[in-house]
């Protein structure tokens, strides 16, 4: 299986409930827009594990102190699809 392009550091990604899962197994349900910090496979070839920030954290004056605030599976057809400027 030949990798997918994915999507890098600061690119915004929109997971809608059934895309994403916050924990192996269990579907989000939930719309998200997360500003990628950085993507790493998973055990599951369908999802990649996603370190990111809620938009409002990009904001200059938000200075968050922590690396990321997300670490959620996101589906690698949706995160190849936005590497790709198929998806907002």
């Amino acid at each position: 299986m030949t990798a997918r392009t994915m999507p890098g550091p600061g690119t915004r990604v929109s997971v809608r409930p059934g895309e994403w899962q916050p924990s192996p197994g269990v579907k989000g349900h939930t719309y998200h827009v997360i500003v990628i910090v950085s993507a790493h496979q998973s055990h599951d070839p369908a999802y990649a594990w996603v370190y990111g920030h809620g938009p409002d954290c990009a904001w200059e004056s938000t200075d968050c102190p922590v690396p990321f605030c997300f670490e959620v599976l996101i589906s690698v057809d949706v995160l190849a699809a936005t590497a790709a400027g198929e998806r907002p």
